[in-house]
């Protein structure tokens, strides 16, 4: 079942927003576990979110929220990100993540009317394409296709299904290849640790568990 389009109103993230964005962002990703030495392992992608408004590479006009009858249910932010070529020559280019639902509305439409909305703003702002690291199930229903198919790799040369591409218009990667970047604040072993995550966690109410 999905939602009636008009009752989905987006906007651009304000500032009064934040900590409602990142509590749902908390809830559309919780989840915990036993680590190594029985650590308990939660998300980080509402660590990230608040961390992402303060990088030099966030783009706020592709900061959207997702209202349903006044109040938010979802939410994508936008950074850029950029293409090395063999030649060192960068493209620039964007990402996004985390894209964010609350568990109640998912799979209704929220997520996609973020996204194709987002894709759209960026394409008039004049941006070349979007890359991303996602779900290869969900992602090339409303685009994306496989880096490979450009010939865009990892930082390590790899390349996977996964990491999937988004010309935002015809040709928009022709001729351009190499290594794709994003930004160091996506990077979970050294700035995204669950000991990181814990303590901004202790901001928000705490989750109830069986």
């Amino acid at each position: 079942m999905s939602l009636d389009k008009n009752n989905i109103c987006l906007r651009l993230e304000r500032p009064e927003d934040w900590y409602t964005v990142e509590s749902l962002t908390r809830d559309a990703f919780w989840h915990q576990n036993t680590g190594e030495g029985g650590m308990r392992q939660i998300c980080d992608e509402h660590l990230l979110v608040h961390r992402l408004r303060k990088c030099d590479t966030f783009v706020p006009e592709l900061n959207f929220v997702a209202e349903l009858n006044g109040k938010l249910a979802g939410h994508i932010i936008y950074s850029r990100s950029k293409i090395v070529d063999d030649a060192g020559n960068e493209h620039e280019t964007l990402t996004f993540g985390p894209l964010s639902v609350l568990p109640k509305f998912q799979n209704q439409g929220v997520g996609q009317a973020l996204l194709r909305h987002s894709l759209a703003i960026a394409k008039q702002l004049g941006y070349r394409a979007v890359l991303i690291y996602g779900h290869p199930n969900y992602y090339p229903r409303v685009g994306f296709r496989r880096a490979s198919e450009f010939g865009i790799t990892t930082p390590d040369d790899k390349t996977f299904d996964a990491f999937m591409a988004y010309p935002l218009y015809d040709g928009a990667l022709g001729g351009i290849s190499g290594k794709y970047y994003i930004d160091p604040v996506y990077d979970e072993e050294n700035n995204l640790t669950q000991a990181d995550a814990l303590e901004f966690d202790k901001r928000f109410p705490p989750k109830i568990t069986p």
